[in-house]
Protein backbone atom coordinates (compact mmCIF):
# COMPACT_ATOMS: atom_id res chain seq x y z
CA UNK A 1 0.00 0.00 0.00
CA UNK A 2 2.79 2.45 0.88
CA UNK A 3 4.53 1.57 -2.37
CA UNK A 4 1.31 2.24 -4.28
CA UNK A 5 0.90 5.57 -2.50
CA UNK A 6 4.48 6.53 -3.35
CA UNK A 7 4.01 5.53 -6.98
CA UNK A 8 0.74 7.46 -7.14
CA UNK A 9 2.38 10.56 -5.64
CA UNK A 10 5.32 10.16 -8.01
CA UNK A 11 3.02 9.94 -11.01
CA UNK A 12 1.13 12.96 -9.80
CA UNK A 13 4.34 14.95 -9.43
CA UNK A 14 5.41 13.93 -12.92
CA UNK A 15 2.17 15.31 -14.38
CA UNK A 16 1.29 19.00 -14.55
CA UNK A 17 3.53 20.91 -12.14
CA UNK A 18 1.42 23.33 -10.16
CA UNK A 19 3.31 25.71 -7.88
CA UNK A 20 2.05 25.50 -4.31
CA UNK A 21 2.52 28.26 -1.77
CA UNK A 22 1.92 27.41 1.85
CA UNK A 23 3.87 30.30 3.31
CA UNK A 24 2.42 33.10 5.42
CA UNK A 25 -1.05 32.75 6.89
CA UNK A 26 -4.20 30.94 5.87
CA UNK A 27 -7.15 28.78 6.79
CA UNK A 28 -7.18 24.99 6.70
CA UNK A 29 -10.31 23.48 5.17
CA UNK A 30 -11.20 19.82 5.63
CA UNK A 31 -11.97 18.22 2.27
CA UNK A 32 -14.23 15.15 2.07
CA UNK A 33 -12.29 13.38 -0.65
CA UNK A 34 -9.32 11.07 -1.09
CA UNK A 35 -8.70 11.82 -4.76
CA UNK A 36 -6.01 14.43 -5.41
CA UNK A 37 -7.06 14.76 -9.04
CA UNK A 38 -10.74 15.58 -8.48
CA UNK A 39 -10.86 17.04 -4.95
CA UNK A 40 -11.46 20.77 -4.70
CA UNK A 41 -12.26 23.40 -2.07
CA UNK A 42 -15.96 22.91 -2.91
CA UNK A 43 -15.70 19.50 -1.18
CA UNK A 44 -15.12 21.22 2.18
CA UNK A 45 -17.02 19.90 5.19
CA UNK A 46 -15.51 22.37 7.65
CA UNK A 47 -12.28 23.98 8.72
CA UNK A 48 -9.83 23.81 11.59
CA UNK A 49 -10.52 26.07 14.55
CA UNK A 50 -8.00 27.82 16.81
CA UNK A 51 -7.44 24.62 18.82
CA UNK A 52 -6.85 22.48 15.69
CA UNK A 53 -10.22 20.67 15.80
CA UNK A 54 -12.63 20.51 12.86
CA UNK A 55 -15.43 23.08 13.02
CA UNK A 56 -18.33 23.87 10.71
CA UNK A 57 -17.42 27.54 10.37
CA UNK A 58 -15.13 28.76 13.17
CA UNK A 59 -12.07 28.93 10.92
CA UNK A 60 -8.81 29.93 12.60
CA UNK A 61 -5.96 31.72 10.93
CA UNK A 62 -2.86 29.52 10.87
CA UNK A 63 0.60 31.00 10.37
CA UNK A 64 3.46 28.95 9.01
CA UNK A 65 6.84 29.56 10.57
CA UNK A 66 9.20 30.97 7.95
CA UNK A 67 12.14 29.07 9.45
CA UNK A 68 12.77 25.55 10.73
CA UNK A 69 10.71 23.61 11.73
CA UNK A 70 8.22 25.24 9.29
CA UNK A 71 5.26 24.24 11.48
CA UNK A 72 1.91 25.97 11.93
CA UNK A 73 0.50 27.97 14.80
CA UNK A 74 -2.74 29.79 15.68
CA UNK A 75 -3.58 32.40 18.29
CA UNK A 76 -3.74 29.44 20.73
CA UNK A 77 -0.10 28.44 20.05
CA UNK A 78 1.94 25.90 18.09
CA UNK A 79 0.09 22.94 16.58
CA UNK A 80 0.99 19.25 16.68
CA UNK A 81 -0.23 15.66 16.43
CA UNK A 82 2.13 14.65 19.28
CA UNK A 83 0.30 16.12 22.29
CA UNK A 84 -0.44 13.09 24.49
CA UNK A 85 -2.95 15.13 26.52
CA UNK A 86 -5.27 14.93 23.50
CA UNK A 87 -7.63 12.09 22.68
CA UNK A 88 -5.98 9.13 20.94
CA UNK A 89 -7.56 7.42 17.95
CA UNK A 90 -8.24 4.19 19.84
CA UNK A 91 -10.70 2.94 17.19
CA UNK A 92 -7.68 2.41 14.95
CA UNK A 93 -5.53 -0.64 15.69
CA UNK A 94 -2.46 1.58 15.17
CA UNK A 95 -3.94 4.69 16.79
CA UNK A 96 -3.13 4.23 20.47
CA UNK A 97 -0.39 6.86 20.13
CA UNK A 98 -2.07 8.82 17.36
CA UNK A 99 -3.29 12.00 19.02
CA UNK A 100 -5.73 14.62 17.79
CA UNK A 101 -4.22 17.71 16.17
CA UNK A 102 -4.00 20.42 18.81
CA UNK A 103 -2.64 23.95 19.20
CA UNK A 104 -1.43 25.23 22.56
CA UNK A 105 0.77 28.08 23.86
CA UNK A 106 3.36 26.01 25.74
CA UNK A 107 4.13 23.58 22.93
CA UNK A 108 7.55 23.86 21.26
CA UNK A 109 7.26 22.80 17.61
CA UNK A 110 9.61 20.17 16.16
CA UNK A 111 10.34 18.80 12.70
CA UNK A 112 7.57 16.20 13.25
CA UNK A 113 5.02 19.04 13.23
CA UNK A 114 5.91 20.27 9.75
CA UNK A 115 3.20 20.29 7.11
CA UNK A 116 3.95 20.60 3.40
CA UNK A 117 2.35 20.13 0.00
CA UNK A 118 3.42 18.30 -3.13
CA UNK A 119 4.08 20.08 -6.41
CA UNK A 120 1.61 18.77 -8.94
CA UNK A 121 -1.51 18.76 -6.80
CA UNK A 122 -4.32 20.81 -8.31
CA UNK A 123 -4.63 22.60 -4.95
CA UNK A 124 -2.33 22.99 -1.93
CA UNK A 125 -3.38 19.90 0.03
CA UNK A 126 -1.37 19.58 3.22
CA UNK A 127 0.71 16.51 3.98
CA UNK A 128 2.70 15.42 7.03
CA UNK A 129 5.38 12.87 7.86
CA UNK A 130 6.45 10.66 4.94
CA UNK A 131 4.05 11.53 2.08
CA UNK A 132 0.95 11.15 4.23
CA UNK A 133 -1.64 13.55 2.88
CA UNK A 134 -4.69 12.10 4.63
CA UNK A 135 -6.38 12.63 7.96
CA UNK A 136 -8.97 10.72 9.98
CA UNK A 137 -12.17 12.09 11.51
CA UNK A 138 -14.69 10.09 13.48
CA UNK A 139 -17.53 12.59 13.48
CA UNK A 140 -18.53 15.43 11.24
CA UNK A 141 -18.60 18.73 13.10
CA UNK A 142 -21.89 20.31 14.14
CA UNK A 143 -22.73 23.97 14.64
CA UNK A 144 -22.30 23.67 18.40
CA UNK A 145 -19.25 21.39 18.67
CA UNK A 146 -15.89 20.93 17.05
CA UNK A 147 -14.46 17.42 16.63
CA UNK A 148 -10.92 15.94 16.76
CA UNK A 149 -8.82 15.24 13.68
CA UNK A 150 -6.10 12.58 13.70
CA UNK A 151 -3.37 11.76 11.22
CA UNK A 152 -4.28 8.84 8.99
CA UNK A 153 -2.36 5.79 10.19
CA UNK A 154 -2.46 2.32 8.70
CA UNK A 155 -0.66 -0.98 8.43
CA UNK A 156 -1.13 -4.56 7.33
CA UNK A 157 -3.85 -5.23 9.91
CA UNK A 158 -5.85 -2.10 9.06
CA UNK A 159 -5.28 -0.46 5.68
CA UNK A 160 -7.92 2.27 5.92
CA UNK A 161 -9.67 4.33 8.55
CA UNK A 162 -11.75 2.43 11.13
CA UNK A 163 -15.42 1.69 10.44
CA UNK A 164 -17.49 4.80 11.04
CA UNK A 165 -14.56 7.15 10.40
CA UNK A 166 -13.96 9.32 7.33
CA UNK A 167 -10.64 9.73 5.53
CA UNK A 168 -10.17 13.38 4.53
CA UNK A 169 -7.61 15.85 3.18
CA UNK A 170 -6.61 19.35 4.31
CA UNK A 171 -6.63 22.30 1.91
CA UNK A 172 -4.49 25.39 2.60
CA UNK A 173 -6.33 28.61 1.73
CA UNK A 174 -3.66 31.31 1.89
CA UNK A 175 -4.95 34.62 3.23
CA UNK A 176 -1.72 36.59 3.64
Amino acid sequence: MKCTAAITLGALCASAAVAQDITGSGHIYVINSTDFQTASPSDSIGCLDVTGAISVSDCATFTRLAVYPLSLSTAAGNCSFTDSSQVANTDNIYGQQSYAYHCRPDYVATAYDQLYTVTGFNYPFLCHNDANCFYDIKELPSEDASKPVWPFVWGSEQVSVPAGHTKVMWYWDKTA
